[in-house]
């Protein structure tokens, strides 16, 4: 089996003691990056306390049955775009028990890029129950492996700002009652 990069595995730790200190339950939706999320959240110790599971979406087909994705916003918009993300998110978080979903799509390359929508251009979105999707445009550099792996990065990353970010809300409208 290959080693995931420790940076990533402290990531996921961190996602992970959020989850847990926040009592929260946490999902993926992945096309570019293959299963990788998951992968590092499933890596972590005590990981299955507080990650449902996730589904790697990879194709249009995929991204529609499993998740719900509108074929309509899929050829308006293509697989790569914001629109597309968000869905990814909202669809997972739809069919799941969990309070916090991340989705990933993207141009890992080394081919499939245009002028529009370069290799490396990646779209992660983060929806959690009863609120808007949040959706985040990158556009990464370097090869297939790097672009993937920063897309690891930043998905973990922004999961984890989002779950302080809501610990944050919650505390404030306790605080206020």
């Amino acid at each position: 089996m290959t080693q995931l990069p420790a940076d990533l595995l402290e990531l996921a730790k961190n996602v992970i003691a959020a989850a847990k200190a926040g009592k929260l339950k946490i999902a993926a939706a992945e096309s570019c990056t293959g299963g990788l999320i998951g992968a590092c959240i499933t890596a972590t110790p005590g990981s299955s306390a507080v990650y449902e599971g996730g589904v790697i979406a990879y194709s249009n087909t995929a991204k529609s049955r499993l998740l719900g994705v509108p074929r309509d916003a899929i050829t308006a918009f293509g697989a790569v775009s914001d629109v597309v993300a968000s869905a990814m998110a909202e669809g997972i978080l739809a069919e799941t028990d969990v309070d916090f979903a991340i989705a990933v799509t993207g141009i890992a390359g080394p081919d499939g890029g245009s002028k529009d929508k370069p290799v490396g251009l990646v779209f992660l979105s983060v929806a959690r129950r009863n609120a808007d999707a949040l959706v985040k445009r990158y556009v990464f550099a370097g090869s297939r492996t790097d672009v993937r792996r920063a897309a690891v990065a930043a998905a973990l990353e922004l999961l984890h700002s989002q779950m302080l970010d809501h610990a944050e809300d919650s505390a404030a409208q306790d605080a206020g009652r």
